[in-house]
């Protein structure tokens, strides 16, 4: 223990170089601090565990092996979206982690006193919480437990995933007891509630179900709070789905599949949500006072009830302060002041054969003259575009009484092999994500470097489930001269064409999606070309 000798309060020193200030939060087996490490001059967060008197020998040995296993999975992590931990420290026995210390509020605590967020806050949400998955899943890492409270948005709008504290490395022995559920019930993943091996796909439930009540504004399951009965709803209830349609509820349906294998993989999930991001080098959360949106706020429709997404908060105390003193101001830069008149604009002389620059004459262009010149301008200018535009439609063939929308795929494609059992030609540049569900429908979605078109191939049981869609269907079902069936249909947001082709029992499909801006000529012929090269190789 110390003394702070400007305001007389109690301040505890640890380790030789941090001191501990303002509770930050407390559990039931530990709390976490507002600290200073006095070496290198940064604030950090310290986490501390404490074992309450009367807690049987092996429940505190349990707890001090999670907290080391979290310091552990944390330091071998580093990732612009995962906490950092910078150092453990042995306090009289206990270990005590010190960790980054990041100003935020955690997504559960958004979502109860915001409601819904926008589609674009959950883009980045999702896509930055699936980047800090996926590196630590390529360090073996199982976080098991992703939910909205370990989600945490910065006040400069980073998010940051958090709390490895149940997280399994693949070469850790096992810590639990048989048949003891780790994780939060409204988030578990079904074959986790059910007492199987935990892995990686685990998290892509628990990111998805995250993703869902960010959207919805409540958890996906919630049984009056009870959790056995909640439990037993992720397993035995059907899967919920997010209301409206597009890229992120596409995203979170493919993630809350109940077979493991089924669930979209972390690095297409990026892909899906990167259209929807400003600027996906740096994501930040919309709304935040360092966001590139700023003032645009969270959408509020109405204020959720709490509910137990993340259980019972404490009261957030303040920070410490920062002996610096330094902290950035929030909110912009003032206006710079006002530039002043525009300079006088040239005016034509006969003298010189051409044009030279006089000044203008007292009194600045008159308001006529300045409607004329801008009025010239745009003239010469459009004259331009137009003229160029008619002679390229010209010379490519077309008429320039026609308009094209152009996608992002080109007119160059690459021939594809795959394993599913056809050949095709697809655009040069999309990348292939097979998807192999247990109800031994397989199929292969390929997707546009910018995530916002989509090729998808599959098998279905029958020529007849193949023209089941979701949505409104626009033209068809219309039977080829070879006996296969097309349609096209949208959702609102995407037009989608279908080509289902009769194949022994079942049938294939080949459905090329893209946004409705785009849904013009050019997504037609491409569907068409794509049509005509594809190619069964198995019955």
């Amino acid at each position: 223990m110390g003394q702070d000798g400007s305001d007389g309060e109690r301040v505890r020193r640890i380790g030789g170089r941090y001191t501990l200030s303002g509770q930050l939060g407390a559990g039931a087996m530990g709390t976490v601090w507002s600290g200073f490490d006095e070496v290198l001059q940064r604030r950090v967060a310290v986490k501390e565990l404490k074992v309450p008197p009367g807690v049987p020998s092996h429940e505190a040995a349990e707890a001090r092996e999670r907290i080391m296993r979290e310091a552990r999975a944390l330091g071998g992590l580093s990732h612009p979206n995962i906490i950092t931990v910078f150092d453990v420290v042995d306090v009289e026995g206990e270990p005590v982690v010190v960790m980054e210390l990041v100003p935020s509020r955690n997504l559960a605590t958004m979502i109860s006193e915001h409601g819904t967020l926008t589609m674009s806050q959950v883009a980045v949400v999702g896509f930055a919480t699936a980047g800090g998955l996926r590196a630590a899943h390529r360090s073996g890492i199982t976080h098991r437990d992703v939910k909205p409270g370990n989600v945490l948005i910065a006040d400069d709008g980073r998010v940051k995933l958090t709390d490895f504290g149940i997280a399994r490395n693949v070469a850790d022995a096992p810590m639990t007891s048989a048949g003891l559920v780790l994780g939060s019930p409204a988030y578990i993943a079904p074959e986790v509630a059910m007492g199987k091996a935990v892995t990686p796909a685990a998290d892509l439930w628990g990111l998805g179900a995250t993703l869902f009540a960010a959207v919805e504004g409540r958890p996906p399951y919630d049984v009056g709070g009870d959790p056995v009965a909640t439990i037993t709803e992720v397993v035995d209830g059907d899967v919920p789905r997010p209301r409206g349609s597009g890229p992120v509820a596409d995203v979170i349906v493919a993630l809350m599949r109940k077979e493991p294998e089924a669930r979209m993989p972390l690095e297409e999930v990026r892909q899906r949500l990167r259209p929807l991001i400003e600027d996906p080098d740096d994501p930040v959360y919309p709304g935040s006072p360092d966001a590139p949106t700023i003032g645009a706020g969270i959408h509020v429709p109405a204020p959720a009830p709490r509910s137990e997404m993340s259980g019972p908060r404490p009261a957030p105390a303040p920070l410490a302060p920062d002996p610096t003193g330094a902290r950035a101001p929030v909110g912009g830069a003032p206006l710079a002041p006002a530039p002043g008149p525009l300079p006088g604009l040239p005016r034509s002389s006969s003298s010189s054969g051409g044009f030279v620059a006089e000044p203008a004459p007292r009194g600045g262009v008159t308001g006529l003259a300045a409607v004329g010149y801008v009025l010239a301008g745009a003239a010469v200018v459009l004259a331009g575009i137009l003229g160029g535009w008619t002679a390229t439609r010209l010379l490519g063939g077309q008429s320039p009484e026609t308009t094209l929308n152009v996608t992002s795929a080109s007119t160059e494609l690459a021939q594809h092999s795959d394993q599913l059992g056809f050949t095709m030609p697809v655009p040069r540049g999309w990348t292939a994500f097979p998807h192999e569900p247990a109800d031994g429908q397989p199929s292969v979605s390929f997707v546009s470097p910018d995530g916002s078109e989509e090729l998808t191939v599959q098998r279905t049981a029958s020529a007849e489930a193949g023209q089941e869609v979701s949505g409104t269907v626009l033209d068809g079902p219309t039977e080829t001269a070879d006996g296969a069936v097309q349609l096209r249909y949208t959702d609102t947001e995407r037009t989608s064409w279908r080509h289902i082709e009769p194949a022994g029992k079942g049938a294939w499909t080949v459905t090329l999606t893209v946004p409705q801006r785009a849904a013009g000529e050019t997504s037609a012929d491409l569907f068409q070309l794509l049509v005509e090269g594809f190619a069964p190789t198995t019955a």
